[in-house]
């Protein structure tokens, strides 16, 4: 990637306005990893429309710093550089371009674009795709790429073929968060449309509002509800030589699993229906009783996981469920996200802990209700002060704490459902727009990222237009193969 990426440092310009990072940016957690989000249109668009949109976008009030430039300062601190004028010297965006000339069925790459199965299956490996993501040969080397560069931090790069397009959105996670990135596309789609006036002023990126986690200038109201599951130093020293040892050093497979709409609607419905009549038989209100589908799809992810590794019946398993910040501190931190969203990264946690043998045994309802529990009782203002109090006394310098025990699985969940990728839709993008009607919006969504790669760490990417869920993770080479034993034996028993 050495047209984007150069191998020197580059010397600041004068007149950029630099802004230190925020709290959510300065961590290893965040800056090690380059990310990317594939989007396929069944249609080809015209790449000079995807662009100028997007550059507009960056270019509006509030928004520049998705052009902005990463530096290390004498002090060796990284602070954002963003240009007051953006110019063809220095772009808003990176873009590239590739015109295949082809269709998609005769490109290496773009030929393995995973397809939904009409059964909960593993329909593809989105390292497949790498070639159309980045450019050809490119391995990630986290934020140093772009302290070696003068490119800003959002990329675009547009793949077209005689059939599809494949436009990949590139950026620095130090940029947005999954709820940021919903901002980021909502944007440029309104941009695309010519509905300039619909684009909101995000909040002002000068400021950190959420400084007060990382100085303790606001302090913690209450305890944390998992503060006594809180990992001591000799337990993270064995959880870091199994998990950590799985994430650095272990080869690990990328895949992509379809869930139809067939199979989790009913499992839903199920859940619902036995957490009703446990509530009616408790003389509780079966009408207050409430699942989300993510509940449902993150505890079913989560027995396929454990359900075929033969794990001590006793041994905890850790789910670790990432959380927006933003809708706890609407009003507070941060003003309200219809009014100025907060573009940037705010993220909490919500830690499910359970036991393999619950995992295994108890009725899919049950692991949903836990999961359920855990965003409502983490998930409040006062509880995600207590988590990052915790982070402050465990002098770390990531913006993690680990909760349940040395010993345990670990298991992590992003849902990017919000973001409402497969709901995109570029129909102004049309290059020969004569004849067709309706929405043009993605048949396919995937994500890349490196070099940091969690094991069992799962991207809920959504659900698109025919009711499938997308879902991809990294897992220790060889336990795709248990996985899909359990997808096989949980299909047969619904059957």
């Amino acid at each position: 990637m050495d047209l984007l990426f150069g191998s020197k440092i580059v010397e600041p310009i004068s007149d950029d306005k630099i802004v230190p990072l925020h709290f959510f940016e300065d961590s290893l957690l965040v800056q090690g990893n380059n990310m990317a989000v594939s989007l396929v249109f069944e249609e080809v668009l015209d790449p000079e429309k995807l662009r100028s949109s997007l550059e507009g976008l960056v270019k509006k009030e509030g928004w520049q710093r998705l052009g902005g430039r990463l530096r290390k300062n004498a002090s060796g601190k990284i602070e954002w550089h963003i240009p007051l004028n953006f110019t063809a010297e220095r772009p808003a965006i990176s873009f590239v371009h590739v015109d295949h000339g082809i269709p998609t069925a005769s490109h290496p790459a773009a030929s393995k674009i995973p397809k939904p199965d009409t059964k909960p299956a593993i329909v593809g490996n989105p390292d497949d795709l790498e070639d159309l993501v980045w450019e050809s040969g490119y391995k990630s080397n986290g934020i140093k790429d772009y302290l070696t560069s003068d490119i800003p931090v959002l990329g675009l790069r547009v793949n077209s073929f005689t059939d599809r397009t494949v436009v990949v959105l590139q950026w620095q996670h130090v940029a947005f968060d999954a709820l940021g990135m919903q901002y980021v596309v909502e944007g440029w789609q309104s941009m695309l449309w010519g509905r300039t006036d619909e684009v909101l002023t995000p909040c002002n990126y000068e400021k950190d509002p959420f400084r007060s986690f990382a100085d303790g200038s606001r302090p913690s109201i209450e305890n944390h509800v998992l503060a006594d599951k809180r990992v001591g130093l000799l337990g993270i020293l064995k959880w870091g030589l199994g998990y950590g040892v799985d994430m650095v050093v272990r080869a690990k497979e990328n895949r992509m699993v379809c869930v139809p709409e067939t199979f989790w609607r009913p499992q839903w419905a199920k859940a619902l229906d036995e957490l009703r009549a446990e509530a009616t038989a408790n003389g509780e209100d079966p009408s207050k009783v409430f699942l989300t589908e993510n509940d449902v799809l993150t505890a079913w992810i989560l027995r396929c996981v454990v359900g075929q590794r033969n794990m001590d019946p006793n041994r905890t398993v850790a789910a670790a469920i990432a959380m927006s910040l933003r809708k706890a501190f609407e009003g507070d931190l941060i003003p309200p996200s219809a009014e100025h969203p907060y573009v940037g990264n705010a993220f909490g946690w919500a830690n499910v802990l359970v036991t393999a043998g619950d995992v295994t045994s108890k009725p899919l309802s049950w692991l949903a209700r836990q999961v359920r529990r855990a965003v409502n009782e983490q998930g409040t203002r006062a509880q995600h002060e207590s988590y990052y109090a915790m982070v402050r006394a465990s002098g770390t310098g990531l913006p993690i704490v680990i909760l349940g025990d040395g010993g345990m699985a670990q298991v992590g969940f992003s849902n990017w459902d919000k973001a409402g990728l497969f709901n995109l839709d570029f129909s102004p993008a049309r290059k020969n727009p004569a004849g067709r009607q309706g929405s043009c919006i993605p048949s396919y969504v995937q994500e890349n990222h490196g070099p940091v790669k969690p094991a069992d760490g799962f991207f809920i990417l959504g659900k698109d237009a025919k009711g499938n869920y997308w879902t991809s993770a990294c897992a220790v080479k060889g336990q795709w193969a248990k996985f899909e034993e359990q997808l096989k034996k949980d299909f047969e028993m619904d059957q």
